[in-house]
């Protein structure tokens, strides 16, 4: 290859979206290319030099570094292997043994890593097949015709970030002689027009460009030999401006493709002059050709979708605000005094509890996964195959807030009944947490604590059935968790009468709905005029049971809280929680929704997200403070309506002795890894509670002796357990790591024979 061909498809390469996008927003997206670049040259050794000592590692590395992305990486593989291999035998006869036996002679080394990795991958792999989220729903139909889209190819982060430049490459290359040159643009066309490709490298969840990535330095290279041969004309005139023509009018077709996903309408009309670009650059590069060097030729022909690349990925992408990162909420995400905060908090507790780091919400969104000390045991968390009981207890049983559009991210809750359950005795937070005392201070970040929150482990008789918590209304399903246990079934019932009562209260508009907005019209305008709704600037209209809004921009109003039955009893020193629940109905299913309650974001994300969190039921537990009877209601853009409303004012009862009898005394000295180790002395014949979500790979051990593990509290781990003191092990077993680590020491053994003979 030409070294000015090599340095231009370089440059490409680098300036690629995922390349320059990637590097610092989700660099799991790209941290595995330089094994797969490795790889491909471990290819070419193969085949030139029959050593596939390289290839090997090179597959190995890029599967520990990426799992997921490894996937594709190793389909560019198996193709680029069968253009080398039709390359080597250009003019030789290849029958279909032959192809078969080097097939597998192939794929061999490939075999060998992904043994060599079983250790990681298989434990891995059955995680995931048991706790992943359920993806799109997609017929077939969907997965076998071909879906074709400029985004895939051109600029984005999340597909294949080149230009059209591309795109007139494969229509090229369909027209190559040569079978070798034919079978790799064919594999890359199928694969990357096919929907069903899409699918299986994402694992069956949904259709998604990022998948994709791994083939970018394949295309770079079918680019190389594009320019190759205008380099040596092999290509003439009509037949090379042809497919120029083609992708024009194939970028302008596709126009419709980015209003309908909201993109603006510049990209697609200056992805457009880009492709009308080039082939007026074809069109000059055949004209001059002649009389230039061929360093020059090259450069007229493929300068311009370098700077293309340079240019408007910065411009499109890279020079966004919102790609970038605050150094306010920088530093509050990820200060020193955060870490320091949080071992403060763990280093005097001796008891087994959570702690939580709490912001506004793009803090929270930062924060997901971020651990800073091994005995932190956070609530929040943001993966596609979580523990999917707890999936389904925050979502759904609980009902949780969901103030992110992507079902995933189950962030940091502020629910006070929530925090209490699962054991959040501890909060980081820049600003004061309501019910919450802070205890230190560590520079501006304080340390908050509350002495109510359950143990994370603890042994108890005061249970009732999952029949009976079924039965419990909104929001009892709630409270009922900090006055009982739930189990599965018991043989006596415990007495519900004595759980807190909570008053049914309405939620009116305070007098602030006249406000009026900078062009003199009402930006709230409520009730009816000549029997129509007003529709100008922003209306909310109250209903019987809600409210209609058509909200043209946020809109902040106070409510004020009224009491519907008797006045609600508070004793002394708690404080007043407001539980609010009502149903979305959006009008624009393409649009988001979003309603905060003193500053608590509930979102329901648009039907067509990839991550659709289907929250069309706003759940909220706000902590009022002392004699405050109104709240702060944010109606965010859009237009829907908010029906069955249920509003309800009382407070929290105090730590329950008769629910939290024994608590677990745990050994930190032994408590590491994948083992928890404790005492416990229990009063009476009951049931050990956890807030451990449940997983059929733990193991427990009373005394000693395996006790047969049980779902407790719809979605945590719990057995039945005796009076009096206890020893308590629990054990998790990563499934299928041994089966992986044998799998591993074959894959060992295998590559030493390989490179031995």
């Amino acid at each position: 290859m030409d070294t000015g061909v090599a340095f231009i498809i370089s440059l490409m390469f680098l300036l690629a979206g995922p390349m320059i996008g990637q590097y610092s927003g989700q660099i799991m997206f790209v941290d595995y290319m330089p094994f797969l670049c490795l790889a491909l040259i471990g290819v070419d050794r193969y085949f030139e030099k029959e050593k596939s000592g390289l290839f090997t590692v090179s597959v190995f590395l890029m599967i520990m570094t990426s799992f997921y992305f490894s996937i594709g990486g190793m389909l560019v593989l198996v193709l680029y292997g069968l253009h080398r291999y039709f390359e080597q035998r250009e003019g030789c006869r290849v029958t279909v043994r032959g192809f078969l036996v080097d097939g597998l002679c192939f794929v061999r080394p490939m075999i060998l890593a992904v043994l060599m990795s079983s250790f990681f991958l298989v434990p891995t792999v059955l995680a995931l097949a048991g706790g992943r989220s359920k993806g799109q729903n997609t017929s077939l139909t969907t997965l076998f015709v071909p879906q074709i889209t400029v985004e895939r190819f051109a600029y984005s982060i999340y597909g294949i970030g080149l230009t059209t430049l591309v795109i007139t490459v494969l229509i090229t290359g369909l027209l190559y002689r040569k079978v070798y040159e034919r079978v790799l643009t064919y594999g890359c066309v199928i694969v990357l027009v096919i929907p069903v490709f899409a699918y299986l490298l994402n694992g069956g969840l949904y259709i998604r460009d990022k998948v994709f990535i791994p083939f970018l330095p394949l295309l770079c290279y079918l680019i190389a030999i594009y320019l190759e041969k205008c380099r040596k004309e092999k290509l003439s005139l009509i037949a090379g401006m042809v497919p120029y023509i083609i992708t024009t009018v194939f970028v302008y077709i596709a126009r419709n493709q980015f209003t309908s996903k909201g993109i603006e309408e510049n990209v697609w009309k200056a992805l457009l002059a880009e492709s009308v670009l080039f082939l007026i650059c074809y069109v000059l590069y055949c004209a001059v050709k002649s009389h230039c060097k061929e360093t020059k030729e090259i450069l007229m022909l493929a300068l311009p979708s370098v700077l293309c690349l340079a240019v408007t990925m910065n411009t499109f992408y890279q020079m966004k605000p919102d790609r970038y990162v605050s150094h306010k909420l920088y530093r509050d995400v990820a200060g020193e005094h955060n870490e320091q905060a949080v071992k403060e908090a763990l280093k005097n507790d001796g008891g087994y509890y959570r702690t939580e780091q709490m912001g506004n919400d793009d803090e929270n969104a930062a924060d997901l996964n971020r651990i800073w000390d091994a005995g932190q045991n956070i609530t929040s968390i943001y993966s596609s195959a979580y523990n999917s009981e707890y999936q389904t207890f925050r979502q759904k049983t609980f009902g949780l807030e969901e103030p992110f559009r992507n079902v995933m991210m189950q962030s940091v809750s502020k629910n006070p009944v929530f925090c209490r359950m699962m054991g959040v005795r501890y909060i980081v937070s820049d600003s004061d947490v309501t019910g919450y005392a802070l205890v230190k201070k560590c520079e501006k970040t304080g340390i908050y604590q509350n002495n109510d929150a359950a143990p994370v482990m603890y042994a108890t008789d005061r249970v009732m059935t999952e029949k009976e918590y079924n039965k419990l209304a909104f929001p009892y399903n709630q409270t009922a968790f900090l006055e009982y246990a739930v189990v599965g079934e018991h043989t006596e019932s415990s007495d519900q009468n004595i759980m807190t009562a909570y008053t049914p209260v309405s939620l009116k508009m305070a007098d602030n709905h006249k406000a009026q907005n900078g062009a003199g019209n009402r930006t709230t305008d409520i009730g009816k005029k000549n029997g129509n709704e007003r529709k100008v600037g922003t209306w909310i209209h109250e209903k019987e049971d809600g409210w209609k809004i058509h909200a043209k921009k946020i809109k902040k109003i106070t409510f004020s809280i009224r009491q519907v039955q008797q006045e609600t009893t508070q004793q002394e020193g708690q404080r007043q929680i407001l539980f609010l629940s009502f149903c979305v109905d959006n009008a624009r299913p393409n649009k988001d929704v979003a309603v905060w309650i003193n500053g608590i974001r509930n979102k329901l994300s648009a039907k067509d997200h990839v991550y659709y969190n289907g929250n069309k039921t706003f759940i909220y537990a706000v902590s009022l403070k002392d004699g405050e009877d109104t709240i702060s209601v944010t109606f965010g853009k859009g237009k829907y309506q908010l029906s069955h409303v249920q509003a309800y004012l009382g407070s929290l009862p105090e730590r329950s002795k008769t629910l939290y009898q024994s608590e677990v005394q745990v050994d930190k000295k032994l408590t590491k890894d994948n083992e928890i180790q404790g005492t416990i002395q229990v009063k009476n014949d009951g049931w050990f509670i956890t807030s451990i979500p449940y997983d059929t790979h733990f193991k427990m051990y009373i005394d000693g002796k395996e006790t047969k593990i049980q779902k407790v509290n719809t979605a945590f781990l719990g057995c039945e357990i005796g009076s009096g003191k206890h020893e308590v092990r629990i054990v998790y077993h990563a499934p299928g790591a041994t089966a992986g680590k044998v799998f591993s020491m074959i894959g060992i053994v295998g590559f030493v024979l390989l490179l031995v003979l």
